[in-house]
Order: C-alpha cells, then sequence, then structure tokens
C-alpha cells in the first residue's frame, strides 16, 4: 500500500498557527522574564533562599512599626532573622541579587559586622546606580538610592539624615570619607536621572 503523501497545502496551513504560538511564548518570556531567574544561588543555604524570596516579594524595608496602627510586619522579624542567620559570604553573594530590598538587608548585615572592611562596600554601592530601595517606618514611605540608603539610613557617616537604629562603628581614614562623600553628592546630583532610568529597567 503506497504511502499518502503529504498535502502541500495542509503543511503551508499548519506553518502560520506553529508560528503564532511561538510568537506568543516569546511575548510571554520577555514580559515575565526577570533577572533574578539568572541569579546564582550557590553557597546560599534553603533556608536563606527561601527567606530572601520571601523578603523580595514584600519589597520594603520596614521599621518595626508601620502604619497608624503600629503593627509589627512580618517583614520585620524576617529581616532580623536573616541578618542573625546569614554568613558574611552568603551577604556577600545577595549583593548582586536584583533588588533593592535584598541588597539593603545584605549590605546592613555586613556593615554591621566588625571584621568586613567597609570602603570597598560604599565604593560598591556607589556604583550600583539603578538600584533603588524603598523603606517604611511608622507612617512613612521612602525611595532611596542604594548609596543613599547604605551611607545615611545604615552607616550615618554623612550626618544628614538620622539613623533609625544605632548605627555600626565605621572606620575609615579621613581620605577615605572625604572620597565617599564627594561621589555620594556626585550621585545625589543625578538622582532624578538614575531614578528614570531605573524605572525603565521595569518596563
Amino acid at each position: 500500500m503506497r504511502k499518502r503523501k503529504p498535502n502541500i497545502k495542509e503543511t503551508s496551513s499548519l506553518f502560520p498557527i506553529v508560528t503564532f504560538f511561538c510568537v506568543a511564548i516569546l511575548f510571554i518570556f520577555s514580559n515575565f522574564y526577570t533577572p533574578k531567574w539568572n541569579f546564582k544561588w550557590k553557597g546560599i543555604r534553603n533556608e536563606i533562599k527561601d527567606s530572601i524570596i520571601a523578603l523580595d516579594t514584600y519589597g520594603t524595608i520596614t521599621g518595626d512599626a508601620v502604619g497608624y496602627a503600629g503593627r509589627t510586619p512580618q517583614q520585620f522579624y524576617r529581616q532580623k532573622w536573616i541578618l542573625k542567620n546569614a554568613t558574611p559570604s552568603e551577604l556577600y553573594n545577595l549583593l548582586d541579587y536584583p533588588s533593592g530590598a535584598v541588597k539593603a538587608i545584605a549590605y546592613e548585615g555586613l556593615m554591621y559586622n566588625p571584621k568586613v572592611k567597609k570602603y570597598p562596600l560604599f565604593k560598591r554601592s556607589l556604583n550600583d546606580t539603578l538600584t533603588f530601595v524603598f523603606s517604611q517606618y511608622g507612617c512613612e514611605g521612602s525611595g532611596a538610592m542604594l548609596s543613599d540608603y547604605v551611607i545615611n539610613f545604615i552607616a550615618n557617616i554623612d550626618k544628614g539624615v538620622p539613623p533609625r537604629y544605632n548605627p555600626p562603628e565605621i572606620k575609615l581614614s579621613e581620605e577615605e570619607k572625604d572620597e565617599i562623600l564627594k561621589l555620594f553628592y556626585k550621585r545625589k546630583a543625578k538622582e532624578n536621572y538614575y531614578m528614570k532610568e531605573f524605572y525603565k529597567t521595569l518596563k
């Protein structure tokens, strides 16, 4: 019995359907793709990973009292748990995680570690111009450049913003401090530009 040859018309009619599905899949992938998919979790324990994903999902750094009722959100306890349990090597790895909240916690943990050199951390945060940290303390919510959050809210070396808590002890030479602050003021002068570029990355 002779095999039936595929009809050219039948094959050609399937082509637009297959093409449509391929384009649809690519469209969906491009709209939902996030750089977080490529983050390498190597060296980070599962319990830390789970807490980091939850922290990132919430997306905002919080104080111990939020809103008019002054309630303590779960995010606050999550932050404290990560700071207590994450190792310095895990925190260093998390400095590359594409999320302002996660980077803020990683910097905070490292800044309070007396064995960690602070000068390279300040320089690194200053070069990360497209990361912004959103926080909420009491009824007040705000957004800041990552370097602003590290320099003012955590370390308080600029003295321009009152620290949220007792700042860590930062040992810098006067030359290092002057260099950091000069670069910070340059970054701060372009904050609106960086903010616009940041929102472009979210589209």
